[in-house]
């Protein structure tokens, strides 16, 4: 006997507990008698009947309409709930024994002294389709925003800072799949609240025709309204995961976009991205202390001036601070004593490459530049310019995980010179890879880095591969708390740095 495989075999086996469904009814009716509980053919008879009315039509389109624009309420809410509380641990305290109230709370404990203060209508309805979804919502958005990757938002405050970028770039690609469960589930169980909601709220709907049908025990009518609300669920289950792979041809269709419409456009002068600021920067720690909350001092009396044009090489034991002293500077970390002036517009290389998984290469190197100003059509002709002074001419239409290790880091060098920064802080940005690799990378580095003289702070833990470098002088963080002393010969520091 040939056993069933794959999807026919899930179809067959949800066919079977169909029918293990009608045979329960079945079973009952005759236990119990038609009268209390319908046969399921006599049921389904009586579906079809009620659905050949245009009466029955119009009661589910003001059970939809209700359950539309409350779900709405309640998602949207859920969503600034979900969002609030997971941004901000204050605002999350605050949230939480709200959301637990509703999400705990049996609906026809609040629904009913609800619906004797808003009286029957439309609105007191809608409210409670609201407040029963509003919970699920914000509680599924609040979890994924436990898992919101720290290192994506530290990679924003650096080369797209502010609000609007960071819930574009980060949170709402984050959120997809917790968005999408929340809809998926969110809508089934709007419509299962229409019944409470109508039941004691309205004067019309699906709700108040089940309750209109119990109290004058019209028990057929009662199991054909039943089925109704069935087939809407199971309508709403069906159709939403349709609608979600139709989503993105339609909205190609919509903003006629092809992918072989892609126009090539350059940066009308290549040098436009290197154009010195009026008076060059220096970075400058003065006597700059750092330790973690409740935890003994990390670094101590941290004192350097990297001039225009300079390059400070640090290295260490591992643990000592380095990544610590890095975010310092960039302003993601704030110094426990000492202070630390340094260009407002920086370049980070990271020790892990950050590009953002939902965009292809070239907008992860474009990113700096759609949010400074540039049109997005010339902020990727830009991109594509730094891509191929990296290495990775052909590559730019591609998702990061299509890269190489070593691809990875050069688009990440890419997108620190697309900032056009005034200094440039790099963390042990070519580790892991072969020391050609490393050579060949640091040598483009530095000569991107002779086209923009600026101040520039490297951490590695292979110093003597850039001290070729005219203007490099390597330090070294000892100590606990960690110093910062010379480790090699001095350089002089450009003539820049007067």
């Amino acid at each position: 006997m040939t056993r069933l495989k794959g999807p026919l075999a899930l179809r067959f086996q949800a066919a079977t507990g169909t029918a293990f469904l009608l045979l329960v009814w079945a079973a009952a009716s005759l236990l119990a008698g038609t009268y209390l509980v319908p046969a399921p053919w006599t049921s389904a008879a009586d579906t079809v009947l009620l659905l050949s009315h245009g009466f029955a039509w119009l009661q589910i389109l003001a059970t939809l309409i209700r359950v539309f624009i409350g779900f709405c309420a309640g998602f949207f809410a859920g969503c600034i709930a979900g969002i609030a509380s997971g941004s901000r641990p204050g605002t999350g305290a605050f949230l939480r024994p709200i959301v637990q109230f509703f999400q705990g709370m049996p609906p026809l404990l609040w629904a009913i002294p609800l619906v004797a203060l808003m009286g029957v209508g439309h609105l007191p309805a809608i409210t409670v389709i609201g407040l029963i979804t509003f919970p699920l919502v914000a509680v599924t958005v609040g979890e994924g925003m436990t898992t919101l990757p720290r290192s994506y938002g530290e990679m924003l405050s650096v080369f797209a800072p502010g609000f609007s970028p960071r819930m574009r770039e980060l949170v709402f690609p984050h959120l997809r799949p917790f968005l999408a469960a929340s809809l998926k589930a969110g809508l089934v169980l709007a419509v299962k609240a229409s019944v409470t909601a109508e039941y004691f709220g309205a004067s019309s709907g699906i709700g108040f025709q089940i309750q209109s049908a119990y109290m004058s025990l019209r028990i057929r009518n009662l199991f054909a309204w039943a089925i109704v609300l069935i087939l809407v669920i199971l309508a709403f289950t069906h159709l939403l995961p349709l609608a979600g792979r139709l989503w993105t041809p339609v909205r190609r269709l919509i903003s006629g976009s092809r992918p072989s419409a892609r126009r090539e456009i350059e940066p009308p002068d290549p040098q436009a991205l290197f154009t010195p600021t009026p008076r060059p920067q220096r970075i400058r720690l003065l006597r700059v202390g750092f330790s973690w909350q409740g935890k003994e001092a990390l670094l101590r009396d941290i004192s350097i001036t990297v001039p225009p044009g300079g390059v400070a090489v640090i290295t260490g034991d591992s643990g000592i601070g380095k990544t610590t002293l890095l975010k310092l500077i960039a302003g993601l970390l704030r110094p426990s004593s000492g202070a630390i002036s340094a260009p407002a517009r920086l370049g980070f290389v990271f020790q892990d490459d950050r590009l953002l998984p939902w965009r292809s290469v070239e907008e992860n190197a474009a990113l700096p530049l759609l949010y400074s100003g540039h049109q997005r059509e010339e902020a990727l002709g830009m991109a594509r310019f730094l891509l191929r002074e990296v290495g990775l001419a052909g590559a730019e239409t591609r998702r990061p995980e299509e890269l190489s290790g070593g691809m990875k880091r050069r688009a990440a060098l890419a997108r620190c010179f697309a900032r056009a920064p005034d200094a440039i802080l790099m963390d042990e940005p070519f580790s892991g890879l072969h020391a050609d690799a490393r050579r060949s990378l640091w040598a483009m580095f530095l000569r991107l880095l002779s086209r923009h003289p600026i101040p520039a702070v490297v951490v590695t833990h292979y110093p003597r591969e850039i001290e070729g470098a005219a203007a490099c002088r390597i330090y070294r963080l000892e100590g606990k708390p960690a110093r910062l002393v010379s480790a090699g010969k001095e350089k002089k520091w450009p003539l820049t740095s007067s």
